[in-house]
């Protein structure tokens, strides 16, 4: 639990520096980093309970993430560039930025696991 913490850290890291930058697009960054965090988070607590109980799990775990991130990010951007109007480079830029972030904290972590 404590990775969610840090992960949450990182998340509001990432959303001050971008708002200390351009305070006016404060709306397209954190809609940039919601999701990636709420993904970010949801796995590594699964992958934590997965190791737990059975750690044969991790790998279906991983697949399936890899696999739902991929759909639920299309459709995501999908949405947002469809029907919200805003500025769309501080949004891939914190999206992208908070994706590589959390994704680089997960591989970290799934290391130090195996």
């Amino acid at each position: 639990m404590r990775l969610i913490i840090y992960l949450t850290a990182i998340a509001m890291g990432i959303f001050g520096l971008g708002v200390g930058i351009q305070p006016e697009y404060k709306i397209e960054i954190f809609w940039g980093i919601l999701l990636p965090w709420a993904v970010a988070a949801i796995e590594l607590f699964m992958v934590f309970r997965a190791k737990g109980k059975a750690p044969q799990l991790m790998t279906k775990i991983l697949m399936t993430g890899f696999v739902g991130r991929m759909i639920i990010f299309g459709a995501y951007l999908l949405i947002i560039f469809n029907f919200y109007s805003f500025a769309p480079y501080p949004f891939m830029f914190s999206f992208s930025g908070s994706f590589l972030a959390f994704h680089t904290l997960e591989a970290f972590v799934l290391k130090s696991l195996y």
